[in-house]
């Protein structure tokens, strides 16, 4: 594996002021801030909104040379109950690539209610119409797609397109460690009912066990995958910064110092 990053999923979340952010930065200084430490953020409001292409720009342009972007594809984009919308679909990925070289893979985050038997035209249709150029990786949340032919057909499916599928910690299914291209998506995300936005800002549970074996499953697809993206979600400890450094930890790294002063990192 020859670059592994690992990040949060977002980095504007209130809990942070006095810990990550101090008090004297405005809100736009916390993403210069937060990219001078760590190497990627998995972009979470583009799940609710495609982003608008001078936002995106900006985003380029306060981080460092070597910062990387994943984005959510819109929700808009991923109701099966509706056909697919090439011309937004292409709009969404027109402007993402707009972080050019910062642009990691782009997250299609299905929700627990798409399953399989009745969703499998739509995802192909979605697939087709993804840019061939840009890397993606594909998370489903119901068990049912993760046994017998659903789980056959999809790693099929991901395998001929070079898609990750997604490694994703959640408390209410076992998302197999499949590995289906040469990039691996890992995200730790827990839930809203365990770990509520109200207490975060600092570790609640200890997920050591869980950081532990999913960074094992990481080690062993090593040499089959050439790229990782980590993130993880202040929902699944109560404070995701810590939980990097805890994976940093497992896999022999040293900890990010997310509250000192930045070495001074060149912007494009």
């Amino acid at each position: 594996m020859e670059d592994l990053r690992i990040g949060c999923s977002s980095w504007t979340s209130d809990a942070w002021w006095d810990r990550v952010y101090p008090r004297t930065l405005s809100d736009g200084e916390r993403l210069p801030w937060y990219a001078r430490r760590f190497d990627c953020v998995e972009v979470d409001s583009t799940y609710y909104r495609a982003p608008a292409r001078a936002m995106v720009s900006s985003w380029k342009a306060r981080t460092p040379r070597n910062f990387r972007f994943t984005l959510k594809l819109t929700r808009d984009l991923l109701d099966p109950k509706s056909p697919v919308d090439r011309e937004h679909l292409a709009s969404f990925l027109a402007s993402a690539q707009v972080l050019g070289e910062k642009l990691g893979p782009i997250l299609l985050q299905f929700p627990p209610w798409v399953k399989p038997g009745r969703t499998e035209k739509f995802l192909l249709d979605l697939l087709g119409g993804l840019d061939p150029s840009l890397r993606y990786a594909l998370e489903v949340r119901d068990a049912g797609w993760f046994q017998g032919e659903p789980l056959r057909w999809l790693l099929r499916e991901l395998a001929d397109r070079r898609i990750a599928l997604a490694w994703s910690y959640l408390t209410y299914v076992e998302v197999p460690a499949e590995v289906t291209s040469d990039l691996l998506y890992l995200r730790f995300i827990g839930d809203h009912t365990t770990i509520p936005a109200q207490t975060h800002g600092e570790v609640r549970v200890d997920r050591t066990p869980q950081v532990r074996l999913w960074a094992d499953r990481l080690r062993a697809a090593a040499d089959r995958v050439e790229r990782a993206f980590v993130f993880f979600n202040n929902h699944f400890a109560g404070f995701a910064p810590d939980s990097v450094n805890l994976f940093r930890q497992e896999m022999g790294l040293e900890p990010i110092l997310y509250a000192k002063e930045p070495v001074q990192t060149r912007l494009d």
